[in-house]
């Protein structure tokens, strides 16, 4: 990740920018007079900015070797258009700096994958119950078939943890949080609770396509199924010659469906358990939470927000202390 130059969203209006970027996507459309322009979506390695090159096509850029995910050195200008940061595109070329790829621009939870990962192995082994068989046996079998995918594919394709390794972040912040709610709430099952937190969202490594620079996009099996049905499904073919407790893995089957708390928000069915309605706050307490977190990255101490946040459904403020 590069420090040694300012961050696309540090820049102010009517300043202008020349700078290596990482070009993760491009759109084009045409303007009111038919000639066509592109949208291309630029990356620092701390966020994304979507910028406009006029009188530009997508055979334009290909003529000039610039495809999704080339490393660009690129020149812009900062404006405002309706109370917010606007980018424009000058001037596009393949970078000169041969050091540079596109792992430079990436952005990254932060904290190390392989670190993440293996907690969460270990704090499953740690709360295995009695069973012959314990369901977190069964959680942890699917996390090892599955550990690239889940270890690099993004959570969402907008709004939290959208970003490489954002399935894994969100899976680890969520473990722990529900290992720590079962010390205030005894009652609750952590091996199921836990479980159900590593492996609720599995199936978003089928859902979304999660190109090399972080983006998603959502693939056919997504749109057609969705991961609560698949995840679902997934549980169901691990069990298949092994003696697992049959109670605890319908138990945590239907925490998978119901972890989107109501069917109107997506849900197969609502939480019919304590474990089931205890994930779906964890599941969206840690998504808001990363909400916020994006927006004190851009807010400095005592701004709000210029407008409200979807998702949050409010106008963030950053405490000044």
């Amino acid at each position: 990740m590069l420090t040694n130059y300012p961050k696309l969203t540090d820049a102010e209006i009517g300043s202008n920018l020349s700078r290596p970027l990482l070009l993760s996507a491009i759109e084009e459309n045409t303007d009111r007079n038919g000639k066509a322009f592109v949208k291309v979506t630029l990356k620092d390695g701390f966020s994304d900015v979507t910028a406009l090159m006029f009188a530009t096509s997508i055979a334009d850029l290909e003529a000039r070797m610039i495809v999704p995910n080339t490393v660009v050195d690129a020149d812009l200008a900062v404006s405002e258009y309706q109370g917010n940061k606007s980018y424009k595109v000058s001037n596009l070329a393949p970078t000169a700096d041969t050091t540079l790829s596109v792992a430079d621009f990436v952005k990254l939870p932060p904290v190390d994958l392989d670190v993440m990962y293996d907690e969460i192995i270990a704090m499953l082994t740690s709360v295995a119950g009695s069973d012959a068989c314990p369901i977190s046996e069964l959680a942890i079998r699917i996390l090892t078939k599955y550990k690239d995918a889940y270890m690099t594919s993004s959570a969402a394709v907008s709004m939290h943890h959208n970003l490489r390794g954002g399935l894994l972040y969100h899976s680890y912040r969520m473990v722990k949080a529900a290992d720590a709610i079962c010390n205030v709430y005894t009652a609750l099952d952590r091996e199921l609770l836990m479980c159900g937190a590593a492996i609720h969202d599995i199936a978003k490594i089928w859902e979304y396509d999660t190109s090399e620079s972080g983006d998603a996009t959502f693939t056919s099996r997504g749109v057609l199924f969705g991961h609560l049905y698949m995840g679902a499904s997934l549980i169901k073919g691990f069990t298949v010659g092994h003696d697992y407790n049959k109670e605890k893995v319908q138990m945590l089957i239907h925490m998978i469906l119901s972890h989107h708390g109501t069917q109107e928000w997506g849900a197969v069915a609502c939480p019919a358990i304590p474990e089931a309605l205890a994930l779906h706050y964890i599941d969206n307490l840690d998504a808001k939470m990363y909400m916020f977190e994006e927006q004190y990255e851009s807010l400095a101490e005592g701004e709000i927000s210029d407008k409200k946040v979807f998702g949050l459904d409010n106008r963030v403020y950053k405490p000044k202390y």
